[in-house]
């Protein structure tokens, strides 16, 4: 019989850590975990080491701008047509964080 693989999300915040290399999926507007993002900034965490696929949108852009990520490994950062992450964006041109660009 398989093991569980489903956890709430207080289970799955308590395995993220400051430092913690963290995968995020979605695309830049849908199907982002948008609450462990806020819980996250909530709890104030920092040195996030992010790496999105397929592509980083609304909930990478809120860690940044929580002042939680270190790192971003990313093909693209965006809001689709409304442009560019712009936390992202600041971060990036200040070089505020290390970003990993793989396009």
């Amino acid at each position: 019989m398989p093991a569980e693989k489903l956890m709430s999300a207080a289970e799955a915040l308590s395995l993220i850590k400051d430092g913690t290399r963290l995968g995020l999926g979605g695309t830049p507007l849908a199907m982002n975990p948008v609450a462990l993002a806020v819980q996250l900034a909530k709890r104030g965490a920092r040195d996030l080491d992010l790496v999105l696929a397929p592509i980083g949108g609304f909930a990478a852009d809120l860690l940044m701008g929580a002042g939680a990520v270190r790192s971003v490994e990313f093909a693209q950062i965006g809001f689709e047509e409304l442009g560019m992450a712009p936390n992202f964006r600041r971060l990036a041109q200040e070089g505020a964080v290390v970003t990993l660009d793989h396009t």
